[in-house]
């Protein structure tokens, strides 16, 4: 038999160093395309909002909703470092687009791993609303809560209300610290 090589279970610091270099550039590539990558989401007019990104696509509808101003209950603005918060409550007279189920969601992600051009990348989260009572909740960049009160106030009818200040979180209660204890005798 050969030589028994002995190894101490480092890695080289030239492997090292080339590996970390390597997940850096990466990481700072990815962030300075998210930092420049801005899709238009959000659009208001006379009609109502529309939700979800504009395409070319064949399909542009699973990327996008349309809710007409009769099915808007209220809006509710807050302000934020960002720019804005806004939270869109549909009436009782809307139509509720429901979320894909969990197996829905599995499949098209496994057709996307098989396919990825075929599947495309389905629909926006963006476009499916919260539940109970129905809303859509959104934040809005570049753009004050000020001015986006100014600018729907603009477009919006006199029936959909308008609030603005401070969205309201309930958090659960605080448990109580555990208390040490001796450890009881079991008979």
């Amino acid at each position: 038999m050969g030589r028994i090589a002995s190894t101490s279970g480092r890695l080289p610091a030239w492997l090292g160093l080339t590996e970390i270099g390597g997940l850096a550039i990466a990481t700072v590539t990815a962030f300075s395309v998210l930092a420049t990558m801005r899709q238009p989401a959000f659009r208001a007019d006379e009609h109502g909002i529309r939700l979800g990104f504009s395409s070319k696509r064949k399909r542009p509808k699973l990327r996008q909703v349309q809710l007409a101003w009769p099915e808007i209950a209220q809006l509710r603005i807050v302000r934020r470092h960002y720019g804005a918060f806004l939270e869109i409550t549909l009436g009782p007279a809307a139509r509720i687009v429901h979320r894909p189920s969990l197996g829905r969601q599995a499949l098209v992600l496994l057709g996307m791993l098989i396919m990825p051009f075929a599947f495309g990348r389905g629909s926006p989260a963006l476009t499916h609303p919260r539940m109970d009572p129905p809303r859509y909740r959104m934040k809005i960049c570049d753009i004050s809560a000020a001015d986006l009160q100014l600018a729907l106030a603009s477009v919006k009818p006199d029936e959909v209300r308008m609030l603005s200040g401070k969205l309201r979180f309930f958090l659960a209660p605080q448990r109580q610290p555990m208390t040490r204890r001796p450890p009881t005798p079991v008979a």
